[in-house]
């Protein structure tokens, strides 16, 4: 059975059904049938014989009157029952005898006719399963034809509300899903390998300059070093932050003060931007706490927070505010920088976008800092997001749960 098309099984299946069903009801009306002629034969045979047949025997008896008028009562009477029984005999063999051939005819036709129906009931079965599982067909044929290649393969909607529709969107959402994680880890690797590759280059180039040169002093091993190291380092930092986007640890969890992560973020990039000159301003309940792990809450704000510093203006304003909210706290980071084109907004939390690529290779920027602030919002469960206007201010909002 498990070798059967799931068209044929359905088929048989039915067929099983319809069978059972026939033979059932032939079965019911073939023993009714029988009943019937049976009470038909026990109630009116005797009615026949009794009265009837009397009535026949006395008309056909041919006696002179001089006999009928001396015979005895007791003699009639004797004759007349004696030459009644092989009429009546006759009558009730034949009433039984054609009782027994329409049964029989019945019972034919019934038989007959219950074959036919069932495997007439088999053949619809079996059209009707195929016209069914047609989209089901379909599907498989689409699914076999879909590579890693070409996701854009769809199936023809159906507007039929019913379980095959539901199968058929259900396919394409996953389609759809599909081609886009495929295009996101696509357009990762190669932004990946894009940012790897920069500063092993410019490390490649020192070391080569190094090689030919046989003049060179220790001032430019000094300076060779310098570069050598800054690249090293931004390549530290970029494995780190794709390993925060890729890995899934659970780390243990820890009650975290978020007053304190922000105070220490903050005086940390006040020591790392002092030449902007920037103002902090802080707005902060008591008392506010999560239980998270301590590593992620911290590089999450810290990346928020750094970016306010990074793209502000020189002089400019970071407003932080921290309040008790209903299912834990709201963060607010509020910064008087450059601002996000409003076009731009719907693609910041993607890996390696830059809003300019230019100002973000100058501040040193990789386009990995949102992506993870949102990759760990996600884990935790919490809601963020991000407002900004071109040249006037940019907000960070992190909605979180305790």
């Amino acid at each position: 059975m498990k070798k059967l098309s799931f068209k044929m099984r359905i088929t048989i299946f039915t067929g099983i059904i319809v069978a059972i069903t026939a033979v059932s009801l032939t079965i019911i009306s073939m023993y009714n049938a029988r009943e019937q002629i049976n009470l038909i034969i026990s109630t009116e045979t005797p009615a026949i014989g009794a009265e009837d047949m009397q009535n026949d025997v006395n008309y056909s008896i041919d006696t002179p009157d001089t006999q009928n008028e001396t015979m005895p009562s007791a003699a009639v009477s004797s004759a007349t029952v004696k030459n009644a029984e092989p009429f009546a005999d006759y009558v009730e063999h034949y009433t039984v005898t054609t009782a027994q051939t329409a049964t029989r005819r019945f019972n034919i036709t019934s038989i007959i006719a219950m074959v036919v129906i069932g495997a007439l009931g088999m053949l619809f079965a079996y059209i009707l399963a195929g016209k069914s599982l047609k989209p089901i067909k379909e599907l498989d044929e689409t699914a076999a034809n879909i590579t890693e290649n070409d996701l854009n393969t769809r199936l023809p909607a159906r507007n039929t509300n019913d379980e095959i529709s539901s199968l058929t969107d259900s396919f394409n959402a996953m389609l759809d899903r599909l081609n886009d994680a495929f295009e996101n880890q696509k357009r990762f690797s190669a932004n990946a390998a894009h940012e790897l590759k920069t500063p092993i280059a410019v490390m490649k180039t020192g070391m080569q300059v190094v090689e030919l040169d046989d003049n060179i002093t220790v001032d430019d091993y000094k300076e060779i070093f310098t570069v050598v190291k800054r690249n090293v380092n931004r390549l530290a930092d970029i494995i780190d932050d794709l390993l925060t986007l890729t890995s899934r640890t659970n780390l243990p969890c820890e009650k975290v003060s978020i007053n304190d992560v922000i105070t220490e973020i903050t005086e940390d990039l006040l020591l790392q931007y002092a030449e902007k000159e920037i103002e902090i301003t802080y707005r902060l309940e008591d008392d506010i706490f999560v239980l998270q792990p301590a590593t992620l809450v911290r590089r999450l704000f810290c990346n928020l927070i750094e970016n306010a510093f990074k793209y502000n203006k020189q002089n400019g304003r970071i407003t932080i505010a921290a309040s008790k909210i209903e299912e834990g706290c709201k963060v607010s980071i509020r910064d008087s920088g450059m601002g996000i084109p409003e076009p731009e907004l719907k693609n910041i939390w993607d890996a390696f976008y830059c809003v300019d690529v230019s100002r973000s290779k100058k501040l040193g920027g990789v386009g990995l800092g949102l992506s993870i602030v949102k990759e760990i919002a996600d884990r935790f469960g919490w809601n963020v997001s991000l407002h900004s206007q071109e040249g006037i201010y940019t907000e960070s909002i992190v909605e979180c749960k305790k």
